[in-house]
């Protein structure tokens, strides 16, 4: 007899998400950062602020102080506001507070690859429901799907694909559908503004998500959900104490208490540098770009071989952008994150010469 025995099954399928850390001499344009960089008074500020975590002692356990200024900012009740390392755990979190009923999980597909993993992981059924040709929600196939599910995430805007599905219908399906938990996904809304689905007065069976991953913050870690009282109870019973480090919590507070506006100017930037970046995809012949409301856009090659072959190509000019062509329905796909000024100068070169090499 070995140890195996007690493995859960559906690990045998699964794969480690694990990317090999980035060469900071690449224009990293892979992994949906904000690649403008804080002002140097704020990294200043930051390494003084820093400087008073007493690294010897445990953090608060919930991140009360964080969660009160959230609370302030999106005016909501802090007891309602769950912190997670990353949306990742948040993500863990709410499937495993939600696996009790023998309900499924409902997703639109293509979308966030972690909704999937995490609740394969406890062995939450999940139902995919494929996206449209142009990447929108398949009403009536959600509505076939949805009857006793637990969970259902929405990514809005969607990753990989960078549309933002319209939030009337999103409304109209969670008051259909009120014994499932809606989760409304926004860790890229910064980038679609006044789009945002937020309220305080959502209704008991909507989750909002969000991330500081996507907006300056992705060192940090840090994801956060606002609940319904009762749901935000049950997620703090599993949600593990001390999640979130001193550091983070530090950091986080820092840079949303007293630098708003500079964070405003970085995002400004990314969202002007995207119109360059759809226009940079465009430039390359026989290929079909995606209207984006994200800091990310989705282009697709003709033949779908070209994919890889592009990926390949920039890469040998220190140019990362992600392949995400095994995804059935992304079949000669890439993702391409907005980046730097420079880093789009680098990648404007190294399409040049991939036009002229094929």
């Amino acid at each position: 007899m070995s140890w195996t025995r007690h493995l859960r099954p559906q690990l045998a399928d699964l794969v480690a998400y694990d990317v090999p850390p980035a060469d900071a001499s690449f224009a990293r344009m892979h992994a949906n950062e904000c690649a403008e960089p804080w002002p140097e008074h704020v990294m200043d500020a930051v390494a003084e602020a820093v400087r008073g975590v007493e690294l010897g002692r445990y953090p608060d356990t919930s991140g009360r102080g964080l969660r009160a200024l959230l609370g302030e900012r999106l005016g909501c009740e802090a007891s309602r506001i769950v912190l997670g390392n990353g949306s990742d755990e948040i993500i863990s979190t709410l499937i495993t507070t939600l696996s009790g009923g023998g309900g499924h999980l409902v997703i639109p597909t293509p979308t966030f690859v972690m909704y999937r993993h995490s609740a394969s992981v406890v062995g939450m059924p999940v139902t995919e429901v494929p996206t449209t040709a142009r990447f929108e929600l398949d009403v009536d196939a959600m509505a076939d799907a949805l009857p006793g599910a637990a969970l259902c995430f929405l990514a809005r805007p969607n990753n990989p694909t960078g549309n933002l599905w319209d939030a009337a219908t999103i409304a109209a399906l969670a008051a259909r559908f009120s014994e499932t938990v809606f989760v409304i996904d926004e860790a890229y809304a910064a980038y679609a503004p006044d789009a945002s689905m937020w309220s305080p007065t959502l209704p008991d069976n909507v989750v909002y998500m969000n991330t500081l991953s996507k907006v300056g913050g992705a060192a940090l870690r840090l994801g956060y959900c606002v609940a319904a009282p009762a749901l935000a109870a049950e997620l703090d019973k599993v949600r593990h104490p001390y999640n979130i480090s001193a550091t983070t919590l530090c950091i986080a507070q820092t840079l949303l208490a007293r630098f708003g506006d500079e964070q405003a100017a970085m995002l400004e930037r990314s969202r002007a540098a995207r119109d360059r970046l759809v226009a940079l995809l465009s430039s390359l012949e026989e290929v079909t770009v995606y209207p984006s409301a994200s800091n990310l856009v989705l282009a697709r090659l003709h033949p779908p071989e070209r994919a890889a072959a592009l990926v390949a190509h920039l890469r040998e000019h220190h140019v990362l952008i992600k392949d995400v062509s095994k995804t059935p329905a992304l079949r000669g796909c890439v993702r391409a994150s907005v980046g730097t000024s420079e880093e789009l100068d680098r990648l404007e070169a190294g399409l040049a010469s991939f036009s002229r090499s094929t």
